[in-house]
């Protein structure tokens, strides 16, 4: 009896062991993207506008700060930021494994800053920047179709988390986007690798609801103007060709954020 209680215990043990080390193995990803007028959601790490703010999970358009152009959104304008914070939908997603994942941003006004392009397009991740992860492809996908691909996409290597540029107007190497503008949806696919693990057989599921920044790994770029634009938390540095994203997640399921 007692080797059979020892021997439980032990199994047990382990069972607990493997649970924590699944745990421990998963990250986050997020969508990240600014207009030409700097309306924006920005990478989860960044200070002011970030995962730990109440802004994160909104659109925020600094586009038009006048009232009166939109007056169905006379209650959404914040003076603290000079802008209006205006309701979206994420799916954002957690990876443990390699494998394709889609983050989104849905729900949103697209219109509401008159922007037909972006400064920014992006993935931030907590997934830590140490050279084994990287993204073999990409794709931009703008109201449910493919709008632009990336077969070689590039990292940002220069900070702590490791993040995906698929447009950066202010660093060279990533350039401009100039392809369709959403009407209804923007989403980003990206393929991981170097996490190891069974590859991901469903659409990862979304990072966990948190109340409230730009991402593991600064994917940064100043934006700063001479009218006054968000810090994004993406950082205009230099990057390796190769673009690095996120690792893929074991089976995760889609999940939207409310």
């Amino acid at each position: 009896m007692k080797k059979s209680r020892i021997a439980a215990a032990v199994s047990a043990a382990v069972v607990s062991a493997a649970a924590l080390a699944v745990t421990a193995g998963a990250y986050n990803a997020y969508i990240g993207f600014q207009t030409t007028p700097y309306s924006f959601r920005n990478d989860w790490t960044e200070a002011n506008y970030g995962k730990a703010t109440k802004y994160f999970d909104k659109f925020i358009v600094w586009g038009n700060n006048d009232e009166s152009y939109f007056p169905q959104y006379e209650d959404e304008f914040d003076y603290d930021i000079a802008g209006y914070v205006l309701p979206a939908t994420y799916t954002d997603v957690t990876i443990d494994a390699d494998g394709t994942y889609t983050v989104k941003a849905e729900d949103l006004d697209w219109t509401a800053d008159g922007a037909n392009d972006f400064n920014l397009i992006f993935v931030s991740t907590d997934i830590p920047n140490d050279g084994t992860v990287t993204c073999t492809n990409a794709k931009v996908i703008v109201d449910g179709t493919v709008a632009k691909e990336y077969d070689n996409p590039v990292c940002d290597t220069t900070n702590a988390n490791f993040n995906v540029s698929l447009a950066n107007i202010w660093n060279d190497e990533i350039g401009s986007y100039g392809a369709a503008f959403p009407t209804k949806s923007l989403a980003i696919e990206f393929t991981i690798t170097g996490l190891g693990g069974a590859a991901a057989t469903e659409e990862a599921a979304p990072a966990e609801e948190t109340t409230a920044a730009p991402a593991a790994g600064d994917v940064a770029a100043a934006t700063d103007s001479a009218k006054g634009s968000p810090n994004t938390g993406i950082e205009d540095v230099a990057v390796v060709a190769g673009l690095a994203v996120l690792a893929g997640a074991g089976i995760a399921l889609t999940r939207k954020r409310k």
